[in-house]
């Protein structure tokens, strides 16, 4: 009997060797804390293994949204796991998360699987999620339009990932609902995947010469939100563009301005930085125009030396429409995308290069530009 037991053992050791271990790794899910580390846990897998069959594998972690030593601790090692019946088995690799009271976005990092001693991997790139756990901030955009540009569009902003709820309403400047523009009021709802939404308020256009008026969106009843540090008014400035134009005094040979105006606008710009996952600039209009509008294009230049290849050439990194009335300044934010933030943040230090193209109200087109040096996006 024992002679038979021996062999029947070595006859399934035998049937099993013939199918190769097939490697993978799980995707765990950790809530940051507050301090200190939290501990993610990464299963990995191998399937039909051998009778008494032990193999290995390398592991290492990888930047996605979340970068290693800030977010969590960077770990790379060999993985063993040992199959006594054969068939799965299973070990766990465990990885250090840093806690921290700053509001931010969920972010993910991967290990990722290499080099197995036997078998091929199946799936052998694991991301981890790192549930943020503080309550973000909530801000309103101050969008500048014309008359004819038929609304003005605020930006309701969070800075961290949460459930959020928000009452909305108009609230009147010097524009006045009905007149000059059409009150808006509602409730705006963020899910956690959700970074902005937008509340958009129809401008009414007139023939009217008049100055720049301002009405405000006004937020209330925020819930899922920080107690303090929130921004909770916005202001819409509506540029008037019916100017009058002057005609020329008996005897006189002056000519309008509006007619003779063949100057291109010289706007200025300020350096720009990141920001809550932004590029942001200010744009000053000169005294002299009744008005700049444009867009401001962002990119990154061409580092041949960047350890990410796709910032080895010249990349855009996103753009923004902008309406300023002469002699005011504006703040214009760039939205980047999640992928484009990724690339700027593995990269760390990135050369960028805001560029305008502006038209003024005459249709002269100018253009100004700006670099800066971004040692951390954010």
């Amino acid at each position: 009997m024992a002679a038979v037991a021996a062999a029947l053992v070595l006859g399934v050791s035998a049937g099993a060797a013939q199918a190769a271990p097939a490697w993978s790794v799980n995707d765990p899910v950790v809530s940051e804390g507050d301090s200190g580390t939290t501990q993610v846990t990464f299963t990995i897998t191998a399937d039909n293994l051998a009778v008494l069959e032990s193999d290995s594998i390398d592991y290492v972690t990888a930047d996605g949204t979340a970068t290693a030593g800030s977010d969590y601790a960077a770990t790379s090692g060999t993985a063993t796991v040992s199959g006594l019946l054969g068939g799965t088995a299973t070990t766990t690799v465990k990885v250090n998360v840093n806690g921290d009271t700053t509001p931010e976005r969920d972010e993910t990092f991967a290990l990722v699987l290499s080099n197995p001693s036997a078998g091929t991997i199946a799936d052998g790139t694991g991301q981890a999620t790192i549930v943020n756990d503080d309550k973000p901030h909530i801000s309103v955009s101050n969008p500048h339009v014309t008359e004819k540009d038929g609304a003005a569009v605020f930006t309701v902003s969070l800075d961290g990932a949460a459930a959020v709820t928000v009452h909305y309403a108009t609230a009147d400047g010097s524009a006045l609902a009905g007149s000059d523009y059409t009150g808006q009021s509602g409730t705006l709802s963020f899910a956690r995947s959700d970074a902005a939404k937008t509340v958009s308020v129809p401008i009414i256009d007139d023939t009217t010469n008049e100055g720049d008026e301002t009405f405000r969106l006004q937020l209330s009843n925020p819930s899922g939100v920080g107690s303090s540090g929130n921004d909770l008014s916005g202001t819409a400035t509506i540029s008037d563009d019916d100017a009058v134009v002057p005609l020329p005094t008996s005897g006189s040979s002056a000519t309008p301005a509006t007619l003779s105006d063949t100057t291109a606008p010289h706007v200025r710009l300020s350096r720009p930085r990141s920001s809550r996952g932004t590029i942001v600039v200010s744009i000053t209009c000169p005294a002299t125009e009744t008005l700049c509008r444009g867009t401001l294009t962002t990119f990154s230049r061409a580092d041949r030396r960047s350890k990410v290849r796709r910032l080895r050439h010249e990349r855009e990194l996103g753009a923004a429409t902008f309406v300023i009335a002469g002699g005011r300044t504006a703040v214009i934010t760039t939205r980047l995308s999640s992928a484009t933030l990724r690339l700027l943040r593995r990269a760390g230090k990135v050369s960028i290069r805001s560029y305008a193209v502006v038209r003024d109200a005459s249709g002269n087109v100018g253009t100004a530009g700006v670099g800066a040096v971004l040692r951390r996006v954010f």
